[in-house]
């Protein structure tokens, strides 16, 4: 199987559909976002900045987060495929992530973009709840996503949190960011013809569409 970039907005769905891929096909997903949020709660120095640039919705520098990657790439099998999202946002990212990916041997990959109306991503990101302790995500705005019980986990029965990064302010910041540096990175990868679209509006339809694209280019 060809390794997945997935280029999105925030809240656009990347990890639910990280986690179909992983139960279909076996992939590994790494979320730059996971692997900051790991430092931040390691308390450390540099996790305190990162947690304060976090939480003003503005982007962790480059060689952070390359850093936290490139630890993470080197400890995983090459014949494992892995899923990643976070990385590349800008395009001066996919010229720094292809050096990195050839340098370890995963040059084959393919990338895709998951396309969300900005209203539906909005009220993902407000609405989003998380159990601390067994990653389970709900939903307060959504029927199908909410807890059964109000900010009670369904599966471990924890009370969830919401990200100190899941605020309006915080979104409209990112969403903007994002859709600045969105076309050329999307031009370079559709001139590598390693680009392809998914709509994620309806999860179902997502993964019929995921599916089909990973088989058809799948070695």
């Amino acid at each position: 199987m060809k390794n997945v970039i997935f280029i999105a907005p925030p809240a656009a769905g990347k990890g639910t559909l990280s986690e179909f891929l992983e139960e279909k096909y076996g992939y590994f997903h790494i979320s730059t976002g996971d692997l900051i949020r790991d430092k931040i709660k390691e308390q450390t120095e540099e996790g305190k900045l990162l947690e304060q640039t976090i939480q003003k919705g503005n982007l962790v520098d480059d060689e952070t987060i390359f850093n936290l990657l490139e630890e993470k790439l080197k400890n995983l099998d090459k014949n494992h495929p892995f899923i990643l999202d976070g990385i590349p946002r800008t395009l001066q990212q996919a010229h720094k992530l292809d050096i990195i990916l050839r340098d370890l041997d995963f040059s084959d990959y393919l990338v895709i973009e998951i396309n969300v109306e900005k209203e539906i991503l909005q009220k993902r990101i407000t609405g989003r709840r998380i159990c601390p302790n067994c990653k389970s995500s709900y939903n307060v705005y959504f029927e199908e996503f909410k807890p059964q019980q109000e900010s009670i986990c369904d599966k471990c029965g924890h009370n969830l949190i919401i990200r100190s990064d899941d605020n309006e302010s915080a979104f409209h910041i990112r969403y903007n960011t994002y859709l600045e540096n969105n076309e050329p990175l999307l031009n370079y990868y559709k001139e590598q013809n390693k680009l392809y679209h998914v709509d994620n509006v309806k999860t179902e339809n997502a993964k019929e569409e995921l599916q089909r694209i990973v088989g058809a280019t799948s070695d």
